[in-house]
């Protein structure tokens, strides 16, 4: 089309309409500082504005209309956290057809496509072009030869086989009107629309595109070269975000909707749960059996019988008669160390109780029109008849009016009896009546009150509300708790609130842990680190393996590395086989071990928050994020890593105890179990084994230059902050490091754990650093700074160095040699295991900067490492399988020296060997069953046979019985 200069006008914008909500504080917009980096063009009766908040950051509105159709600034959302700290770019230079930042170039044709090219790295990013602007279904076409992968957009359960999240080749198709709760592999999951893509291309190029749009939308990446994105609504709205990788794409995104918050440490831990407790009893005998088996645990989560059960839906206070004396006891568990979520949902039964008051909840809130309403005149709500909550309606989230009344009502009760968590239910909403009326947004001064208008910002908004209330009641010690939200749905920027997410009623099943497991890959490319699973299936009767207890452990491993909180969840009583508690079901060791480790990293995972809330960086990022440029990493959604020191690789099967395929990037990497060297070059594959000493675990590794402060774990822990059983709290400092000649460095954030006084900066952070030069290792630990409630000026620190091939000569500390270990272990050092050395220093000031050098020595490998299983061994009461071989280290085929495996995994038998002599060839070995030291049955066939590897991992040897 050729241009028509009658209609294809180039405007400097130099004024804005300014907007002020009156009902709606939190989003009224100020005058920005735009004026010199706005503009707008015409073709077509059609119109585009252009506005650059920063070099990187692009806002884009696309309509039908003329010049009077322009509403300035562009609307944004709810979903966008404070337009007004962006001040424009730098650099902002208009033509009749381009627009140029420092960072991007922009070129506008006659059909007001788009296409943007990254100036600072030389790449194009997209062309990307509106259509069908005047219709109420609206296009935009993503055109590029660089889109070899896409990321992001939210929770999407898509294929219970499929563990890639790579949203190339699919599509992301919505619910009626966006968000919604389907059925999937057995379960009930959440459709969560967070429409933030990141696109990739072969090498660097790479950008983000964030639709700033509460409608529903779907998106098609089945044509490569051609993304379409259908949205609803008057207008199209998007950011186009530049950046050198993803890490910083993602980071520039929260700067739009806002960095999460630092979640109460506790909300690290376990918290048991289940549908549901009906009485304290209940609790009680769960919590009894924890304690006496030495689990620690964090809380319990209280399904609806709390508040009464399904017939008194929306009642939100305990129920004086299976929970009575709520407040007493509730004081009494937090001396205990153990909390409560309860959950709530907007749904308000007609029988729903108001304790004290001669009228129900339901008929004051109709009376005040604080229900979604039937039509616009009236307060007549809409009816929800004989549902399984039992007959009522659902709050106006989006009535500031109602969410306040409701907060002050209910919620303010329950934070004055020390719950400061909330579980949020049935929000995406599940029911609905699609002709309703609500309160509504005011958009450019147009109401926007339908159900279509507000659906996908109706769990956003509550979320809102409780934390405005909050706000509002900030001077209240009380209220100077941190809240934290367990939401079943929610938008983009409801983590600036606090809030994350779970991603439904999921099935007992491998297809739906696999496809929980790639959600949170693009969860958390969508700005969410808080967010979890049902651990071991809400829905049991979707069971399809053989023994449940396989799957639970398998699920609470992956939850101990992944998830927040660890929270197991069922349907008690849906079969034989609902117990939730990991004392109770599952391998009883296994899950121990894995708590415990879970509870051990704690102030590394709690440091990680502190920079996701500081800086945008993800909690669990996904392999590509830290490795973009490995084409490897690309595809995979089962490995993540935990911060920038720990790859862990997720399990989701039966009968294997061999976790096969994984992908180590470059770099050298240690199994973090035993700090034996896995590869010193990594860019390989190698099966691992999912059991080691007979417990499950989830493969872990350890990444060069890793720094990983912990905490003291033991039979005496009984939470997450430290509380210890005679009420004391360890506050040792306790460190694993893999030195390195690459210098690395790693900042532990510290604060009371559970008050907002962080956001006043009351923390400390330490950095320390390590730096390996040839023979000689210096560490590092800096001066804290800064204080908090609870600081305690002076600890103990404990360093574990990670040195497999070394031994310590000499450890030197304040130019004094500390000497070995003899009788106690104080300010000295130790040989702890065959692969690592802990160093010892005690009562050591905060203020102070402590430095340590430590010379080592290289020792030649003499071994390397084996996994071997005997497969489909079946055996009797007392027998057992060994392997047998013609080495030292396999027994040289004397049978009394043969090596036990484990039945890790019935009837197949594992075990991990560290001692497997390097560069041998022809090692032969085989299966043998025996009993009383007697051979029963040896394999059949010939000896099984391989060469040793000279160092590293071998891999995994098996065998068929």
């Amino acid at each position: 089309m050729k241009i028509n200069n009658n209609k294809f006008v180039l405007i400097t914008s130099l004024t804005f309409f300014i907007l002020s909500f009156n009902y709606n504080f939190a989003y009224a917009r100020k005058k920005l500082n735009l004026e010199s980096s706005s503009t707008q063009f015409y073709s077509n009766n059609s119109y585009l504005v252009i506005e650059a908040y920063s070099d990187d950051i692009i806002h884009i509105e696309m309509g039908k209309g003329d010049k009077n159709s322009i509403k300035l600034p562009i609307y944004t959302t709810p979903m966008i956290s404070n337009p007004n700290i962006f001040k424009g770019s730098e650099k902002f230079q208009k033509t009749s057809n381009s627009v140029e930042t420092n960072n991007i170039a922009m070129k506008i044709n006659s059909d007001l496509c788009i296409s943007f090219y990254n100036k600072k790295f030389s790449y194009s990013l997209a062309n990307i072009c509106p259509q069908n602007l005047d219709q109420p279904t609206k296009d935009i076409f993503i055109q590029s030869d660089q889109n070899k992968n896409a990321y992001g957009l939210g929770q999407y359960f898509y294929d219970p086989n499929y563990a890639n999240g790579d949203w190339l080749g699919r599509k992301w198709e919505p619910g009626e009107f966006g968000n919604s709760f389907i059925g999937f592999a057995g379960g009930a999951n959440s459709k969560i629309q967070f429409p933030i893509l990141y696109a990739l291309g072969n090498d660097k190029q790479n950008y983000a595109i964030f639709i700033d749009n509460q409608y529903k939308m779907s998106w098609d990446f089945t044509n490569i070269s051609q993304w379409k994105v259908s949205m609803w609504g008057d207008q199209i709205r998007y950011f186009i975000i530049a950046g050198k990788n993803l890490e910083e794409l993602r980071q520039k995104y929260l700067t739009l909707t806002g960095n999460p918050l630092v979640p109460p440490r506790k909300m690290l831990g376990l918290w048991i749960s289940e549908y549901g407790y009906h009485n304290w009893d209940e609790v009680n005998a769960k919590l009894d059996h924890l304690r006496k088996n030495n689990f620690p645990v964090d809380g319990f989560a209280l399904d609806l019988y709390w508040f009464g059960g399904t017939k008194g839906m929306g009642t939100v206070s305990f129920d004086p008669y299976t929970f009575p004396n709520a407040a007493q006891n509730l004081k009494k568990y937090k001396e205990q160390g153990v909390e409560f979520i309860p959950i709530q949902e907007s749904y308000i039964s007609e029988s729903a109780l108001a304790p004290s008051e001669n009228k129900t909840d339901y008929s004051e809130l109709q009376r005040q029109c604080f229900l979604v309403r039937k039509n616009n005149t009236n307060c007549t709500p809409v009816y929800f008849k004989d549902t399984w909550w039992g007959s009522g309606g659902m709050i106006d989230w989006t009535n500031p009016q109602a969410a306040d009344y409701w907060f002050a009502k209910k919620e303010v009760p329950l934070i004055q009896m020390g719950i400061n968590q909330f579980w949020l239910d049935l929000n995406e909403p599940e029911m609905y009546d699609s002709n309703a009326y609500y309160y509504g947004l005011n958009i450019n001064g147009v109401l926007k009150n339908r159900h279509a208008d507000v659906a996908n910002l109706y769990a956003f908004k509550w979320i809102e509300s409780i934390y405005r209330g909050y706000l509002r009641n900030g001077n209240d010690p009380k209220f100077q708790i941190r809240p934290i939200f367990i939401s079943r749905a929610g938008a983009p920027g409801m983590q600036r609130f606090g809030a994350g997410m779970w991603s439904g009623d999921i099935g007992a099943n491998l297809g739906a842990i696999k496809a929980h497991i790639n959600n949170q890959m693009n969860v958390s490319l969508s700005g969410i680190d808080f967010y979890s699973a049902d651990t071991g299936g809400f829905h049991r009767n979707a069971f399809d393996g053989n023994d449940i207890q396989k799957l639970y452990t398998m699920w609470f491993a992956n939850a101990a590395h992944f998830d927040f909180p660890i929270r197991p969840h069922t349907w008690m009583g849906e079969t034989d086989n609902s117990e939730t508690t990991p004392s109770l079901i599952g391998d009883f060791n296994s899950n121990k071990e894995n708590l415990l480790q879970r509870y051990s990293l704690s102030p590394y995972y709690y440091s990680l928050f502190y920079r996701a809330y500081l800086y945008g960086e993800a909690v669990i990022p996904p392999l590509v994020s830290e490795f973009q440029d490995d084409l490897m990493a690309r595809a995979n959604s089962s490995e993540k890593m935990i911060g920038k020191f720990l790859l862990a690789s997720s399990v989701y099967q039966y009968n294997d105890p061999i976790r096969k395929d994984i992908y180590l990037p470059a770099g050298r990497w240690l199994n973090y179990h035993t700090l034996d060297e896995v590869t010193a070059t990594g860019k390989t594959f190698i099966n691992f084994p999912t059991y080691i000493d007979s417990k499950y675990k989830v493969p872990l590794f350890i990444r060069e230059g890793a720094i990983i402060p912990q905490m003291l774990v033991d039979d005496k822990t009984m939470n997450i902050s430290g509380l210890r059983k005679d009420f004391s709290k360890n506050n040792d400092l306790i460190l694993k490091i893999f030195p390195s000649e690459n210098p690395t460095s790693f900042v532990l954030y510290e604060d009371d754990g559970e008050t907002v006084d962080y956001k006043s900066s009351i923390f400390s952070q330490t950095l320390i650093s390590q730096k390996k030069n040839s023979n000689l290792t210096s560490i590092v630990i800096n001066p804290t700074k800064g204080s908090y409630n609870g600081f305690v000026a002076n600890r103990n620190i404990n360093i574990e160095l990670a040195l497999p091939s070394e031994e310590i000569n000499s450890v030197f500390f304040a130019n004094n040699k500390v000497p070995a270990c003899t009788s106690n272990k104080n300010n000295c050092w130790i040989k702890s295991s065959r692969n690592s050395f802990e160093i010892f220093l005690s009562n050591i000031p905060k203020n102070n900067r402590t430095e340590l050098t430590i010379s080592t020595t290289k020792v030649n490998e003499k071994y390397t490492q084996y996994s071997f299983s005997c497969l489909n061994a079946q055996t009797n009461i007392g027998e057992s399988i060994y392997v047998l071989g013609n080495i030292p280290e396999l027994g040289n085929w004397n049978s009394d020296k043969a090596i036990k495996l484990n039945p890790v995994d019935y009837p197949n038998w594992n075990v991990y060997l560290p001692n497997i002599p390097s560069n041998i060839k022809n090692i032969e070995w085989k299966c043998l069953k025996k009993k009383d030291n007697k051979i029963l049955q040896w394999q059949q066939g010939s000896n099984n046979s391989f060469q040793s590897t000279d160092k590293g991992y071998g891999g995994s040897l098996s065998a068929n019985f």
